[in-house]
């Protein structure tokens, strides 16, 4: 146990007086950066917000300075002429407005106005800032912050940036007038209260006359440790002073040494818990599952480790338990899979007979018929003669569709010569599909099911096809006769073991054949209604003579 905590004590303080160096310089510089990027983004924006007003201020000047363009005579128009003199002014005023500009007016000596209907300027006349302004000299100007109080009085005050101007022209009334420039100073502030609440700063603004023009609530004396930050603005002579206290800038850093000291603490505490209280349960379950696995490989699948618990260790028993009994599964099932596969082959080979003697036999008939001119006979018995020769054929299992079809072609010159022409073959195969392997004996019981059940006295038309779909195989084979309920389709389908003496394999056995050998995704289909025929459509794997010489190698 001292060994334990010895070796964790040292890497643990080794790694948190290194993780806390490093962090807190990662965060100083990011706190840093975030402070600057602020700062420099507020810089911005009273930049471009003065010059746009200063800007636009010129711009009416020169406009209203030109007696050519504009006389305005009279405050209020009493002659259309005047009327419209006074819109068009207006109109011009107007267009000088960008999307966060207030209002821009122009403001005679008597209290009279241009530019809009909504403003008050009895209120307007009683603002502080307002009564700065009218001491001002005529080729000076007025700039600052202040609060909306002249316009409508049921809405909230705004923050303003606002610009006023004596106006340089001494034409009609406009002698003694002054230009007022607002601009909503949302934005502005925004990147102000961000400094005072994320970064913890104090902002003052001062103009080219080091009046305040906006410092932070909160009151606070100013210390020599501070981060301080001051920017002038060299155009307007304004100065903006951003002041952090030491400690709140290294706030980050004395939080991140307080969490890794404690973090330290309680690692120490919890490794020594856990190696007291779980060490030696966790090494009894560990070498019981080991003593259950060696019980395992030595062959006692019946094994099942109980589980208790739900961590990781139990994780590992239940996926060890279910690995077992896959494994039982899995050799049940191949021993099953061999079992039906050799019924299967058992019950397809039921009628097996000396071949020699069946041949011999059927050739001395053969011969027999063909000295006595009985050629119809000596052609069933050779067409006979060459469907049981494949029949009895044992050597390969899978043999080329074009053989089986070869053998089919055989069955139906027995059928054509017991029956005489009273059926009709057609026959549409893929060239490509020929060289393909399928389970010997898969269509003769196929043929064999329609001229027992679906023909009467062998009279009807059947068709084969045979088509290549990408990986798999395709034939349906059709037929014009008697046809079935969907009820009797589906048993041919099914097992039949509950009769031993039915004949010949079966529908059932070639569809249980095609799933034996190429997976239970393939197999027979049946679609079939009564007086309307019977289509059989059988799906299987593209498989080459070299798929059957690997698997029979193994």
């Amino acid at each position: 146990m001292l060994f334990f905590v010895t070796v964790a004590l040292v890497p643990l303080l080794l790694f948190g007086y290194a993780s806390y160096k490093k962090s807190s310089t990662i965060v100083n510089q990011q706190f840093n950066k975030y402070e600057k990027f602020a700062i420099s983004q507020l810089e911005t924006q009273l930049v471009n917000t003065i010059d746009q007003m200063f800007v636009v201020s010129k711009d009416i000047q020169q406009y209203l300075s030109d007696p050519t363009l504009i006389v305005i005579k009279e405050e209020i128009p009493k002659t259309y002429e005047g009327f419209i003199e006074k819109k068009n002014f207006e109109r011009f005023l107007e267009a000088h407005k960008t999307f966060n500009t207030k209002g821009i007016y122009l403001i005679t000596g008597s209290g009279y106005f241009y530019g809009g209907t909504y403003l008050n300027t009895e209120m307007l006349f009683q603002e502080p800032f307002w009564k700065k302004a009218e001491n001002i000299d005529s080729r000076d100007h007025w700039i600052g912050f202040y609060q909306t109080q002249h316009y409508d009085k049921s809405k909230p005050p705004e923050q303003m940036v606002g610009l006023v101007v004596p106006i340089q022209s001494q034409y009609g009334v406009l002698k003694g007038s002054k230009l007022l420039i607002e601009t909503k100073a949302d934005e502005l502030f925004s990147y102000i209260k961000y400094l005072e609440r994320d970064v913890h700063a104090f902002v003052t603004i001062r103009d080219d006359k080091k009046d305040i023009l906006y410092s932070s609530a909160v009151n606070r004396n100013p210390n020599a440790n501070d981060i301080v930050r001051r920017t002038n603005l060299d155009a307007y002579g304004w100065q903006v002073e951003v002041r952090v206290p030491e400690k709140l800038f290294y706030k980050s850093s004395t939080v991140i040494l307080n969490y890794t000291l404690l973090g330290i603490f309680f690692s120490i505490l919890l490794a020594s818990l856990l190696a007291m209280l779980f060490s030696d349960p966790i090494a009894k379950r560990l070498r019981k599952l080991k003593a259950s696995m060696g019980r395992v490989s030595a062959g006692e699948l019946d094994l099942q480790v109980p589980v208790k618990e739900r961590d990781e260790i139990a994780s590992l028993t239940v996926s060890f338990n279910q690995m077992v009994l896959q494994i039982k599964e899995l050799i049940e099932e191949i021993s099953e899979t061999e079992r039906l596969k050799r019924k299967a082959e058992l019950r397809a080979f039921h009628y097996q007979i000396n071949p020699h003697l069946l041949f011999n036999t059927l050739n001395s008939i053969q011969w027999k018929a063909r000295l006595a001119n009985a050629h119809e006979v000596q052609q069933m018995i050779y067409h006979l003669t060459e469907v049981l020769h494949e029949n009895l054929n044992f050597s390969d299992e899978l043999i080329p569709l074009k053989k089986e079809l070869s053998t089919i072609k055989h069955y139906l010159k027995v059928q054509e010569i017991r029956f005489g022409h009273m059926f009709d073959y057609e026959e549409t195969v893929s060239p490509e599909a020929m060289n393909y392997l399928i389970p010997r004996l898969s269509l003769q019981p196929l043929f064999e099911n329609i001229f027992f059940h679906a023909f009467e006295d062998g009279n009807g038309m059947i068709k084969l096809t045979v088509e290549d779909k990408s990986d798999v195989l395709e034939l349906t084979l059709c037929d014009n006769g008697k046809g079935m309920t969907a009820e009797k389709a589906s048993m041919l389908l099914q097992s039949h073991e509950t009769k031993p003496k039915s004949r010949g394999i079966g529908v059932y056995n070639v569809d249980q054949r095609l799933k034996l050998h190429f997976g239970s995704e393939y197999g027979l289909e049946i679609v079939s209604e009564l007086k309307e025929g019977t289509t059989i459509i059988m799906r299987w794997p593209k498989r080459s003579a070299s798929y059957d010489q690997s698997n029979s190698s193994r």
